[in-house]
């Protein structure tokens, strides 16, 4: 019977039991310092995450509130440049608290300024339109006089403008009071028939030729007042009939102008070269045609300007003049032709040499040049001249055979 060695058989088992833990050990070790690794990688991305999360966020709030501080900004750049924009009116006459009588007409005067220009005026009395008045060009000052009918009792009366973008302006406002009782109507003239005359005399007003009513003149400034006028009687105009001055400011120191000869059912044009008053403010003058016997007759004529506080501001622009032509361009002595033009666009004054002096544009006027004649149409601005010019051929008549 042989004996059992076990001890070496024992030692490499155990030899094998050994490295078997030892390598489940660094395993679990290696295992344990990934785990660790993968939470601190984790905790530092977390961290980073953080960060960048809270500076997208303050990034997002600080555009957030630029973007509501450029909304706001614009919404009162917007409020601003609607407020700025608004037109501004003034009522310079009568003043508040002013007195009338029932009956009585009410001129109301006011200026109305804008840098885009006003387009219409409109006067309320009592928060009801009564009148609305359209500027005859956009206009970056318009004054204009708005008549109202007076009735009893207390009046608020106001005036607002409307600019070309139809904007409208602040009202401006005065009180007036109105006392019972019609102002008793001034007796006028009438005609009575020469008892050496058959025909009548008789007018009727045509047109402003030049001076449209509310015109505004600098104080002092020079200009031409032209009517037109029919012959709506059976006598013809000539010798001793005359244009008078009436009532109101003559304006001019000669208060007659002889009537050229006009034949009934003709029209005539009448020239009063006048200078505006030196007070600011409204002014008018009424003429009426008188006969060689001094009795008046026909409409009245009226001359209505306003005279600017002071002198306005230099003329900025430089004119056109949009067309000037006569027609016909040859007559023989004595024969009527017409000047006509078209608008003048930037210019403070247009005038017709001849004698014909100042004049509204577009418009036109009948001469009877006697001679050939060459006329100028000169428009104005500050310093800045534009002028045009035509020329009436005038021949001789042709000697019968």
């Amino acid at each position: 019977m042989s004996a059992i060695h076990t001890g070496p058989v024992n030692r490499r088992e155990e030899t094998q039991i050994v490295e078997q833990g030892s390598i489940e050990q660094t395993t679990q070790i290696v295992q344990d310092v990934a785990a660790e690794r993968q939470l601190i990688a984790a905790r530092i991305i977390n961290l980073i995450w953080l960060k960048v999360s809270a500076s997208m966020t303050k990034r997002l709030l600080f555009l957030s509130a630029l973007l509501v501080a450029v909304s706001f900004l614009a919404t009162a750049c917007a409020a601003a440049r609607a407020s700025t924009n608004k037109p501004i009116g003034v009522i310079t006459s009568p003043p508040s608290n002013s007195q009338f009588r029932a009956g009585e007409p009410v001129t109301i005067q006011s200026t109305s300024t804008d840098p885009v220009g006003i387009a219409r005026v409109e006067l309320a009395v009592d928060g009801d339109v009564v009148r609305t008045d359209a500027s005859p060009k956009p206009q970056v000052s318009f004054t204009v006089l708005q008549t109202w009918i007076a009735t009893p009792g207390a009046h608020v009366i106001t005036v607002r403008a409307i600019n070309t973008e139809n904007v409208f302006g602040e009202p401006a406002a005065i009180e007036v009071s109105v006392l019972p009782g019609a102002i008793t109507p001034m007796p006028t003239a009438t005609f009575t028939p020469l008892p050496s005359r058959s025909c009548v005399n008789n007018s009727t007003f045509v047109a402003d030729v030049t001076v449209s009513d509310g015109t505004v003149f600098a104080p002092g400034q020079t200009f031409d007042k032209i009517w037109r006028v029919r012959n709506t009687g059976t006598c013809a105009w000539g010798a001793g009939d005359v244009l008078a001055f009436v009532g109101g400011e003559a304006m001019t120191t000669t208060t007659a102008i002889a009537l050229p000869i006009t034949a009934p059912g003709a029209a005539a044009d009448l020239r009063v070269a006048m200078t505006a008053p030196t007070k600011p403010g409204g002014h008018t003058g009424s003429w009426r045609l008188k006969g060689a016997g001094g009795a008046f007759f026909g409409a009245t004529l009226n001359v209505v300007i306003n005279v600017a506080s002071s002198a306005p501001n230099p003329c900025p622009w430089t004119p056109v003049i949009e067309s000037f032509a006569a027609s016909p361009t040859t007559i023989t002595a004595g024969q009527p032709a017409t000047l006509n033009w078209g608008v003048v666009i930037g210019a403070e004054r247009a005038e017709i040499d001849n004698e014909i002096g100042g004049v509204a544009t577009p418009g036109s006027i009948t001469v009877t040049p006697m001679t050939t004649t060459t006329y100028t149409l000169t428009a104005t601005c500050g310093s800045k001249v534009r002028t045009a010019q035509v020329t009436i051929n005038v021949v001789s008549p042709s000697p019968r055979p």
